[in-house]
């Protein structure tokens, strides 16, 4: 990564709301679900697995840094659908198949759609 952008990401990132940094967070993860379905057709194994362990890491990283002294039940409620993308990130990562990703994109979309909501963004 160049100086130049390494500065304009870290400029983004303080100007960005929390919100619209969980956006740009599921953007990435179903950027990444999605590169990773098409890196599976054409039999890119090696490819697959990097955009499903980043796919991963970003699920991960959402489920550590929920708040669970603030909205229990809804922390309860996410933490059960992260586990359930990463499962199913994982299923796909250990039999090359493409299929359990669609769960897991259809998750993602839809708290994208919320947090979108939210953060007062398309």
């Amino acid at each position: 990564m160049s100086f130049a952008f390494a500065r304009y990401a870290e400029a983004r990132a303080e100007t960005t709301s929390p919100a619209q940094l969980v956006v740009a967070l599921y953007d990435a993860a179903l950027r990444s679900l999605r590169g990773a379905q098409i890196s599976i057709a054409e039999r890119d194994y090696a490819k697959k697995g990097a955009q499903l362990s980043r796919a991963h890491e970003i699920v991960t990283e959402l489920r550590v840094t929920l708040d669970e002294t603030r909205a229990p039940a809804l922390c309860a409620e996410l933490t059960r659908l992260y586990d359930y993308v990463r499962q199913q990130i994982t299923e796909a990562n250990l039999h090359a198949d493409a299929a359990p990703l669609a769960g897991a994109i259809l998750v993602l979309e839809r708290l994208r759609g919320a947090w979108a909501t939210v953060a007062g963004t398309p």
